[in-house]
């Protein structure tokens, strides 16, 4: 019986000599399609401030994995106003738990899974189902760890791709991304959202930015925008002068009920053209013309981190790696 009570941990760094990028681009697209065909149910998420301020949180995103038998939630902590020499997010955990026993599985190390699966997962899937598929540049707004693994996994999804070019506020990162990358494609350092965006039609948006770096009218045919943090920093007007599509329409109304996403406080559900969930489930059209103008935003769910550490557990139990735990 002890045997039975016995759980895995992973850390941060076995987890990240597990998973590939490849890995969360497909777990990405996993969680979309078994949320939108009722494979997995979401929970909803909870956050907890832990400061006056109410700058620092901690929230928790649950998820069932039916299919699988397998029942989690990702804990995890954002601080808007760290103390000194700590990161905006780190410490992050995913519980994964047998819905037949009732036990835990596994707890793995999520501050790596979270940035393999926002830009460079969930990001790549949107773009991979929603962009024209010939594209030789891609813009990217900022260039913390969320561009950068967005970077990697669009180069992965669009082969064809030659030049990145980068609006960021630091030379250094981009540097970094420049000697990364030297062997595969050009990367531009830009000074402005135009220059940026010159002869490119595939725009991913992970500025962290506090106000709006695109605007309506950057806005040209057959442009594909992915927005991983709402409309924090884009025009919220992109919403009504593109086709919009969230992740998942049930998670991601948490764009449209957060001031800091939403902050003019215009965005509509009503302007939704679909998400990606129904397109992946045939249940609506993606792009259907060449020249539409397409927007996608989503903010995440912890279906993604789930799928994501459930093959992390699956390999790293093949592989002997991993400490065992009892409860």
């Amino acid at each position: 019986m002890e045997q039975k009570t016995k759980f895995l941990y992973l850390s941060e760094q076995e987890v990240k000599s597990l998973l590939t990028q490849e890995d969360a681009i497909r777990a990405a697209e996993e969680a979309f399609r078994n949320v939108g065909n009722g494979a997995i149910t979401i929970g909803r998420m909870t956050l907890m401030t832990v400061d006056p301020a109410e700058k620092n949180n901690f929230h928790i995103m649950p998820a069932v994995m039916h299919e699988r038998n397998i029942a989690g939630m990702k804990w995890i902590g954002t601080f808007g106003a760290p103390l000194p020499g700590y990161p905006f997010s780190h410490g992050n955990l995913i519980i994964l738990s047998s819905t037949e026993t009732g036990l835990p599985l596994a707890v793995v190390g999520a501050t790596g899974i979270t940035a393999m699966r926002t830009a460079g997962g969930h990001g790549v899937v949107q773009a991979k189902l929603l962009a024209n598929p010939d594209q030789k540049r891609l813009s990217v707004f900022g260039c913390g760890v969320q561009a950068r693994s967005g970077i990697c996994g669009f180069l992965q999804q669009f082969p064809d791709i030659q030049q990145v070019r980068i609006f960021s506020r630091s030379e250094e990162p981009i540097a970094a991304v420049r000697e990364q990358w030297k062997s595969h494609v050009e990367v531009v350092s830009c000074h402005s959202a135009e220059e940026a965006l010159e002869e490119s039609n595939l725009v991913l948006m992970a500025s962290g930015a506090w106000k709006p770096l695109l605007h309506k009218e950057h806005l040209r045919p057959g442009m594909t925008i992915i927005g991983i943090e709402g409309f924090r920093d884009m025009d919220p007007e992109i919403s009504r002068r593109a086709k919009w599509y969230l992740g998942c329409r049930d998670t991601d109304i948490d764009i449209l009920e957060d001031p800091e996403l939403n902050p003019d406080g215009s965005l509509s559900l009503s302007d939704v053209y679909g998400d990606v969930a129904q397109v992946l489930n045939g249940k609506c059209a993606g792009r259907e013309d060449p020249q539409e103008i397409i927007v996608s935003t989503h903010m995440g769910m912890g279906a993604h981190d789930l799928c994501c550490a459930y093959r992390a557990y699956e390999r790293a139990k093949e592989k002997g790696i991993g400490t065992w735990l009892t409860v």
